[in-house]
């Protein structure tokens, strides 16, 4: 069937022809069942009554007379009619006879034929009745033309019947279709939902739950896009701020101060240019390159690189710990962990890892001042700074414990900060290994 019949029209369709089938086959086996129960009646009767009647003539010793327009009644010996009890019928050829049930044509009319044996003058002859099956045929007509009648009076009753009830039951349906086309691009409109708990009331509820969701995304989504913008323009800024002084008071600068700035500020737009890209990655689920990882390995290796710029770091906690997790952005994730460390420690950062049975816990501290427990949860939220990371040259663009908390999702596990034995702040990464 066309998908471009409505529901309505499909489910209609659909159900009056299975009706419509079954009425036909029930009718048609209806009529063929009365005809074949009708027909052995009237063949039952035939025998019961040529046994009785040959009783009667071995009785009388002649066939007695009996008069009925529905009945034939012959005597017969050796295939010959030797007598018929009604002289209507007595141009009637010799009916056959036999111990089965037989069915003959005769006078345009179906016939009932049975027979009983009698012995008249030691001579053994047979007493043949045929009974009209034109009633059957009556009747069976009848019926036919009946039901020939009422079964498409049947079937469009059902048609009307279900077109109806499909159109009431899809009235909420519809009604749900066009309150969301009227939301439109707007999502911050509802669906409202009919009364009841049934299939359509869930669906109006499911509807508004991801209504929900699409406001919230684009309400973050807009949020991001703003301080993405605010984020990219400063370095940019910064660059044709420098570059114009340099054109307009070629004396106030110097070229190597010039490109130092340039240098600067371009790194600083790379490092926020790949953190997008990557945050992006992980909103479009496109982490395609999860595989195990030596988690202990990239600890380590961090630890190296802050080593080879001036801070001390203790490294003595980490064990091993695998791990299974995209390896660009797990290695994205620890290489923030590490700089976030040593952008707020005053003269010492240390790395933890163990391998607990079923996670890979991962701390990494320092002895900065700290992060205050109401906004623990609050810098791990996108272009989110406190207030002492906000300058240029100690703050990032407000991603790095955005990334690790992504990661850390995205591996299946959580991250969250508290405070550090070494008295500032401790970054705690728990992953399922």
């Amino acid at each position: 069937m066309s998908s471009r019949w409505t529901l309505r029209v499909r489910i209609t369709t659909i159900t009056t022809f299975i009706v419509l089938v079954v009425l036909l086959l029930g009718a048609a086996g209806f009529v063929l069942l009365l005809r074949s129960q009708v027909t052995r009646a009237q063949s039952t009767t035939a025998r019961q009554q040529s046994t009785q009647i040959a009783r009667e003539t071995q009785a009388a010793g002649a066939l007695p007379p009996f008069e009925a327009d529905e009945v034939i009644i012959q005597l017969q010996r050796d295939g010959q009619v030797m007598t018929v009890a009604d002289d209507d019928f007595a141009e009637v050829p010799p009916l056959p006879v036999s111990a089965q049930p037989r069915i003959v044509k005769l006078l345009g009319e179906r016939w009932a034929v049975r027979s009983s044996p009698v012995t008249l003058g030691g001579t053994k002859q047979y007493v043949v009745v045929a009974r009209s099956l034109e009633g059957v045929d009556d009747a069976t007509r009848s019926a036919g033309l009946l039901l020939g009648a009422g079964v498409p009076a049947v079937s469009l009753f059902v048609a009307a019947l279900t077109w109806s009830v499909v159109g009431r039951s899809l009235r909420p349906v519809e009604r749900i279709r066009s309150d969301v086309e009227k939301i439109g691009d707007d999502p911050s409109g509802r669906v409202l939902p009919p009364p009841g708990r049934d299939e359509v009331a869930r669906l109006a509820e499911t509807m508004n739950r991801m209504l929900e969701r699409l406001e919230k995304a684009r309400v973050v989504q807009q949020r991001f896009v703003s301080d993405a913008s605010h984020e990219l323009r400063s370095p940019v800024a910064a660059i044709r701020q420098h570059a114009q002084v340099a054109l307009m008071h070629p004396d106030a600068t110097t070229l190597s101060g010039l490109a130092e700035v340039v240098d600067t500020e371009a790194a600083r737009l790379e490092e926020l240019v790949s953190g997008l890209l990557l945050l992006a990655r992980v909103d479009e689920r496109r982490s395609v390159n999860r595989q195990e990882i030596d988690l202990d390995d990239l600890v380590l290796s961090e630890g190296t690189r802050l080593r080879a710029l001036g801070v001390k770091v203790d490294a003595t906690g980490v064990g091993p710990a695998r791990v299974v997790a995209d390896i660009a952005l797990m290695t994205r994730a620890v290489r923030n962990a590490a700089d976030n460390a040593r952008r707020h420690a005053r003269s010492a950062v240390a790395f933890s890892l163990h391998d607990d049975g079923t996670q890979a816990v991962l701390r990494v501290d320092d002895d900065g001042p700290g992060v205050p427990v109401e906004d623990r949860e609050r810098v791990f939220r996108r272009f989110v700074r406190l207030d002492d990371a906000r300058t240029r040259d100690k703050g990032g663009a407000g991603l790095g414990l955005a990334i690790i908390a992504e990661a850390a999702r995205d591996a299946g596990g959580s991250a969250r900060l508290d405070d550090s034995p070494l008295g500032g702040a401790r970054l705690e990464m728990r992953l399922p290994t």
